[in-house]
């Protein structure tokens, strides 16, 4: 089992501290904790640190550790500032002036060039333990090591600012630092190999980041300094530090840096078979199977889905869609029914949870809000029988989603007289287009969404399957199904040739072309004859389509946003009206081989959309998937850096692309 190349930054870049500070990074702990921050060293989001720790997994997180400041002094008595760190009106130190290269080999690398001296940093989260280790090694003389810890020890959504509440000392022995910050915070543990630590107490005042000042939010914090560890470098000898809430053995990191190699490489294995003999997708197939391992986390005795980092928990609409993508696709058949226990576990009233709360606590009935997650439940849930696993235990959840959904549940969810499922509360967003900012719900779409009823006919269908399988009878889903396919025309728009949105209980059309409709082409079963479905496909293609991505509104809409960005408000105006998904590109690709046949050209055109992958992986989240992209050119990644069903949507869709084409 091989890695992948590294992604490797230029110095160039890496200079230009505007261009090389949104290049970011991400290792995670399987937990919902991790590390994250930029190429250039410098924290440009509150999400950014060292260690980030989920208190309840994988929610209830905490940024521990913001950053390390870090300074060389040489034994000719040269000092080197190696950090970078922003202010207001300034970067100071400027380390990132000192960098050779920063790469992900096949965690973040940085290399140093200082005078006579070469540094190498590498940082890795190892999972087992739970901690981030940093690893410094100089080459060409001996040197000393200044490292000043700079604690945050808050709720990753918050701020924190100068205050007499903090634990004011650190408790320093001989290879280890523990400062417990705050009441109810976890202590923060600094096992090392060793070095002199000298406590000075300090606010370090005024942090900006910059990416925050871009979202239109609170941009600076203040951070606890409370001493120095001063060590020897020495040439060819590794000094360790490893992070975490509890101590651990520091002699043991290189054994947990070979067991990650090890574990990346097997994600890598995992991804690159996807491509089978098509070398030339071998190496994004194999960068997408290793992204793919920071998503899949512990929640209570089983597991979960992280939505998108650096701020989002797990949603389910979010781990349904990436379930086959991220478990199924990949060979992990029995981590996908953990996933699809989990949320089993807390159905209600025919409806799993939109989302869990960031705060790992128990689910309010306002996080049911989605009428569509729970027929994607039931999508994954015959996805998994497909690929051989045991779903027996899942059967009452799904039998339970569809008599809710045939009898009526929250938020004017269930079966209208014609079969179709009807959705809507005033004031509150039940779709995937759920943009809302103080109350103004963006993209309103109350009604008989073209995707809910593509996905409640799917659901049916795939019932009838599981209800064989089981035992029981199918007749009644069936039967249903029929009515759902017969009714499921009044979608269809003659004058524009492709599908309605939404059909408002007046009986109103809305014919505003989006790609909702592409679910009724790309589920495995489908309402539409194939006349349809291809009238779907070639609107959405014309309209829609960009290299990475589906746009969410046409551009010639008046309401048409073509750019992603700028504070809350703006940014969730434009979040469904123009702005393009990766995660789309799935639903489209699907559809599109389905109406054209996987023959050789079908096959090359879908294949091209590929192509726009790996200069993706450099651009934004480094080895990751961005949530968004804007809808005009160039097309700027946005929203998370690493977002689950991007990744796992392209996934699912590899051995569609890269299988051997059929004769024509």
């Amino acid at each position: 089992m091989e890695l992948p190349p590294p992604l490797v930054v230029a110095s160039s870049r890496l200079h230009d501290f505007e261009s090389g500070s949104r290049l970011e990074w991400l290792e995670t702990d399987g937990r919902g904790g991790y590390a994250a921050g930029t190429a250039v060293g410098a924290n440009t989001r509150r999400y950014h640190g060292i260690l980030v720790v989920a208190r309840r997994p994988p929610a209830d997180r905490v940024v521990l550790l913001s950053r390390l400041d870090e300074v060389i002094l040489t034994a000719d008595g040269e000092r080197f500032e190696i950090s970078a760190n922003v202010y207001p009106g300034a970067i100071h130190p400027q380390g990132h002036r000192l960098l050779e290269a920063f790469a992900l080999d096949p965690w973040p690398v940085w290399r140093y060039r200082l005078g006579a001296l070469t540094l190498t940093r590498e940082l890795f989260v190892a999972r087992d333990p739970g901690v981030t280790v940093v690893r410094y090694r100089v080459e060409g003389g001996t040197a000393r090591l200044e490292l000043r810890p700079l604690i945050a020890g808050r709720e990753f959504h918050a701020l924190v600012v100068e205050n007499d509440v903090i634990t004011p000392s650190v408790e320093a022995s001989e290879r280890r630092l523990v400062h417990h910050p705050y009441p109810g915070i976890p202590p923060l543990v600094l096992s090392h190999d060793g070095g002199a630590w000298r406590g000075d107490g300090v606010w370090v005042h005024q942090t900006v980041y910059p990416r925050e000042t871009e979202r239109g939010l609170d941009d600076r914090e203040d951070l606890y300094r409370p001493g120095v560890l001063t060590a020897t470098l020495e040439p060819g000898r590794a000094w360790r530090v490893a992070c975490g809430i509890h101590p651990v053995p520091v002699d043991a990191v290189d054994g947990w840096a070979d067991a990650e190699r090890c574990h990346r490489a097997r994600a890598a294995a995992e991804g690159r078979r996807l491509a089978g003999a098509d070398r030339e997708l071998a190496t994004t197939a194999a960068r997408l199977g290793m992204a793919a391992e920071a998503f899949l986390v512990e929640r209570e005795a089983g597991w979960t889905i992280v939505a998108g980092y650096p701020w989002f928990a797990d949603w389910g609409r979010d781990a349904m869609i990436s379930v086959p993508g991220l478990c199924l696709a990949r060979g992990r058949v029995r981590q996908a029914v953990s996933v699809l226990e989990t949320f089993a576990a807390h159905l209600r009233d025919g409806l799993i949870p939109n989302r869990f709360p960031d705060d790992g606590g128990e689910v309010p009935d306002d996080h049911y809000n989605a009428a569509d997650a729970s027929l994607w439940f039931i999508e994954a849930v015959a996805a998994a029988a497909d690929a051989g696993g045991d779903v027996s235990g899942l059967w009452p959840a799904v039998r339970a989603i569809l008599a809710a959904y045939r009898d009526g549940t929250r938020f004017g969810i269930g079966a209208d007289d014609d079969a179709l499922v009807r959705q809507g509360e005033p004031g509150v967003q039940l779709t995937w287009m759920d943009a809302r900012v103080d109350g103004w719900v963006v993209t309103p779409r109350a009604g008989k969404a073209v995707e809910v009823n593509a996905l409640w006919y799917n659901a049916l269908r795939r019932a009838g399957e599981l209800a064989r399988a089981v035992g029981a009878d199918a007749g009644l889903y069936v039967e249903l199904a029929d009515r759902v396919r017969t009714s499921f025309r009044a979608f269809q728009f003659d004058g524009g040739g492709y599908l309605y949105d939404v059909i408002d209980a007046a009986g109103h059309a809305d014919a505003t072309l989006r790609p909702n409709q592409l679910l009724a082409v790309s589920l495995p079963y489908s309402p539409l004859t194939p006349e349809w479905a291809g009238r779907v496909v070639r609107a959405v293609e014309r309209a829609l389509l960009i290299p990475l991505g589906v746009r969410t509104l046409a551009p010639d809409d008046p309401l048409y946003r073509g750019s992603y960005g700028g504070s809350q408000h703006e940014r969730d105006a434009a979040y469904h009206q123009g702005t393009a998904w990766p995660w789309l590109l799935g639903p489209f690709i699907t559809a599109y081989l389905r109406v054209h046949g996987r023959l050789r050209d079908a096959r090359a055109r879908m294949r091209s959309l590929f192509a726009a992958v790996p200069a993706h992986l450099d651009a934004y989240g480094m080895g990751q998937i961005a949530e968004v992209l804007a809808g005009d050119p160039p097309h700027a990644p946005g929203g998370c850096f690493a977002q689950a069903w991007s990744c796992a949507e392209l996934l699912r869709v590899l051995p569609m692309v890269a299988a051997a084409p059929e004769a024509r």
